[in-house]
């Protein structure tokens, strides 16, 4: 089914949240971490996975309950964790920060790292595995493969020195986050009040002669406010920044006509993230091309959170939902959808055109029940100086998707 054509005109859609949001003092946070780290050994135990040793910042939190300074050790190989399939993580934290941590877990170490040690840094990793060694014949799992998110050559050569065999800790993790337990579930709908908060002040304060950063700092200003943690990314555009998309907030000041698009791209409250897109008009009257540009994507994403149901694969999707005109697909965004939880989350939903070696495997992937996806679509014309990137985020219910966002679209574009 291609997507704008005049003569048929989806309905705009009121965003209307059919779930109670719980108030925060609602949520049982034992049961959180108890529930994930429960998903995850099982997760382990069902792939044959005796251990883990996670280094991104969310599969610790996922596995542990614990935080610390997530954005500055996202980047940085710190803090890290050992998941046995069986029993208490062992988590290895900075010492400064062991009275954090001890209030979630039991077994808390310093972490050690190599990472700022320069030509010093293979002694550091030597050290440290021998250490991961050792815990492991502690946990009873001695010469059993080590499951890893993320690692670099020094850490890598160091596990193959001491005879420890890696394998890789993506399907596990990826299979335990996938389904959303109800503490997280709960989480996600305070989080999409919040994003609604946060777009009804960035499109407040549109108006000729604020410039990208400023808006870019009233989206930050609120979700800090309201107890989020981080904008992850800096994607707010106006004018002819908005095609192709992807270009982040700069000095560029807004003038009348322009569009301006964000992508909210946060982690809320307790890390969760909030992945919202909208476009806005700066003024009233908005140019043909502008509302053709925002029909496309607007039927594109409305269409999207129709049809998604449970048990369909991602091939099944991608050939059904709306496609984009012939004009429009030089500049689409890169993916259809992708996962949400602790933070963005895969695998994505590809497109099919212009996309011919897509892995069976992703194809046959099967969309899951109380999964959260996020539904994306980018219109804009090759020789248009101007595009419209909308998405919405949804559970997927028995029902269909449900909307954790209920921020309305621009009438003044439809």
């Amino acid at each position: 089914m291609n997507v704008g054509d005049p003569s048929v005109k989806r309905p705009v859609q009121v965003a209307v949240q059919q779930l109670r949001v719980p108030n925060v003092s609602d949520i049982d946070f034992a049961a959180l971490r108890a529930g994930r780290l429960q998903r995850l050994q099982a997760a382990m135990r069902s792939q044959g996975v005796a251990i883990c040793l996670f280094y991104n910042p969310a599969n610790i939190r996922y596995a542990t309950g614990t935080d610390m300074m997530s954005v500055w050790s996202a980047s940085t190989l710190e803090r890290h964790c050992l998941v046995p399939a069986s029993g208490d993580p062992v988590l290895f934290e900075f010492r400064s920060a062991f009275h954090v941590a001890k209030r979630y877990l039991k077994d808390v170490r310093p972490e050690m790292s190599w990472q700022m040690a320069g030509p010093a840094g293979a002694e550091y990793s030597r050290d440290w595995a021998k250490m991961i060694k050792s815990v492991m014949a502690e946990l009873g799992v001695a010469g059993e493969a080590l499951a890893i998110d993320k690692l670099d050559p020094f850490g890598m050569l160091a596990l193959q020195a001491e005879g420890i065999r890696i394998v890789d800790a993506g399907p596990t993790y990826v299979a335990a986050r996938e389904v959303k337990i109800p503490q997280e579930i709960e989480l996600c709908l305070i989080n999409g009040t919040i994003g609604d908060a946060m777009l009804a002040d960035f499109s407040a304060a549109i108006r000729p002669g604020v410039r990208e950063y400023e808006l870019l700092r009233v989206l930050s200003d609120t979700l800090l406010s309201l107890h989020g943690e981080c904008v992850f990314t800096r994607l707010v555009a106006s004018g002819k920044n908005t095609n192709p998309w992807l270009t982040e907030a700069h000095d560029k000041i807004v003038q009348p006509g322009d569009l301006v698009g964000v992508d909210v791209d946060s982690n809320g409250y307790e890390g969760y993230v909030i992945d919202i897109s909208r476009t806005f008009l700066c003024g009233d009257h908005a140019l043909p091309g502008q509302k053709e540009a925002y029909r496309i994507a607007y039927d594109c994403v409305n269409g999207m959170v129709d049809m998604i149901r449970p048990g369909m694969t991602y091939g099944d999707f991608s050939r059904l939902a709306p496609q984009l005109p012939e004009a429009y697909r030089a500049n689409r965004y890169s993916m259809m959808a992708h996962q949400a939880g602790l933070e963005d989350e895969g695998p994505l939903m590809p497109y099919l055109y212009g996309n011919p070696k897509v892995p069976k495997a992703l194809l046959d992937w099967e969309i899951k029940e109380n999964s959260i996806y996020c539904l994306e679509c980018y219109a804009g014309r090759d020789d248009a100086p101007y595009g419209v990137k909308l998405e919405e985020q949804v559970l997927v219910t028995p029902h269909g998707g449900l909307r954790l966002s209920t921020y309305p679209f621009e009438e003044k574009l439809l």
